[in-house]
């Protein structure tokens, strides 16, 4: 009772107090009446086929709410570098600099002009360091010698796979070449080999195939150019071990293996070649010295007579630019240069008296023929 005032008579209070009860009352019957009508479930016009069609209408709703579009509503990119032209600006700096530059030179020839009034200096006080081309011209020189060598390679190489119906014996047949004598070998030579009873080809190309094979070695200039190809023709009865070793490096290609050791002009030169560990020329060796005279012609191979019971590490022959008739009997002919004799000529201008070489000489390749 303490909110009412005390001026207030019992009667009033009690009115008032029933009054609030009937106004609470009320308020809770219409709670209950709008939670019945809530529960109550609504009644649909139309019937069954309302019905349905309602819950079409909801499925449509949840089908539209879950559509994705095909079509590409996201914003376009924003392309910063060509808009701003941040790529450009290293060019635009390159540009600034140089009309820079070239605004400066201007001014410093005006500030000349107007200092000397148009009067010219004939004289030239700077240096003027001109720039030689021969070295690049040497370097081009260089490198299209390197492109001439490989395409010849190339060239040499290529083989028709076209039959043109025409063999070798009917060109040289055409060209009306020499007829070429058949190989007769030394009997004094082949007379030690007679107890043995080894059989010979019978025809005349086996025959020299056998007894005068032919090599070849293409020799370089270091640090320069190709000098060109020279042709040996072996003679196996002179020393059969050694041209066999040449033979075999040279069909495997092993131009590494032979160093020019010492070049005397006018007289040899020394070639020196790596021999493997069970080589049969660190054995004695078989020959025959009489089978090519020194005497009768130049460009000749031979080794000396120190070697005939056997090689160290190196096969060491030499190769003669002159007839030298004084080594008869001292040294074992076993080859002759048959082609590139102006090679040889050419080379003697590369060694000196005590034999160094002034420029080096290597071979490129090697190969039988």
């Amino acid at each position: 009772m303490a909110e009412f005032p005390i001026c207030i008579t019992p009667s009033q209070r009690e009115l008032a107090r029933m009054t609030e009860e009937e106004r609470l009352t009320a308020l809770l019957q219409v709670k209950e009446r709008k939670k019945a009508v809530k529960a109550k479930p609504k009644k649909i016009l139309g019937g069954p086929l309302m019905v349905n069609r309602m819950k079409m209408w909801r499925q449509h709703r949840e089908r539209v709410k879950e559509a994705i579009s095909t079509v590409d509503a996201e914003a376009p990119n924003f392309q910063a570098a060509r808009i701003t032209g941040v790529n450009n600006l290293r060019d635009e700096a390159q540009v600034f600099m140089k009309r820079t530059k070239a605004n400066i030179q201007l001014l410093v020839e005006i500030s000349r002009t107007m200092r000397t009034h148009g009067a010219i200096n004939p004289f030239r006080y700077e240096v003027v360091h001109a720039v030689s081309s021969v070295p690049l011209a040497l370097l081009s020189l260089e490198q299209l010698e390197r492109d001439n060598r490989d395409f010849g390679r190339r060239i040499m190489e290529v083989h028709s796979e076209v039959d043109s119906g025409l063999s070798d014996k009917r060109l040289l047949e055409g060209r009306n070449a020499a007829k070429v004598a058949p190989l007769e070998l030394p009997p004094q030579a082949m007379a030690k080999y007679e107890a043995f009873n080894i059989p010979l080809p019978e025809s005349d190309a086996e025959l020299r195939r056998l007894f005068r094979p032919r090599i070849y070695f293409d020799i370089y200039l270091k640090d320069a150019r190709p000098l060109g190809r020279i042709v040996i023709q072996l003679y196996t009865e002179a020393a059969p071990l050694v041209v066999l070793q040449l033979i075999k490096s040279c069909m495997c290609n092993q131009h590494s293996k032979f160093l020019v050791k010492r070049l005397f002009p006018n007289l040899w030169l020394e070639t020196d070649l790596l021999l493997a560990a069970d080589s049969l020329l660190h054995q004695p060796l078989e020959y025959d010295a009489k089978v090519i005279d020194h005497g009768a012609s130049s460009y000749v191979l031979s080794f000396s007579k120190a070697y005939v019971k056997g090689f160290t590490q190196h096969l060491s022959f030499a190769i003669s630019f002159k007839p030298l008739t004084v080594v008869n009997g001292s040294r074992v002919g076993f080859g002759r240069i048959v082609k590139g004799s102006k090679i040889c000529e050419c080379i003697q201008s590369y060694g000196t008296k005590n034999g160094k070489l002034s420029r080096g000489l290597l071979f490129t390749s090697c190969g039988l023929l």
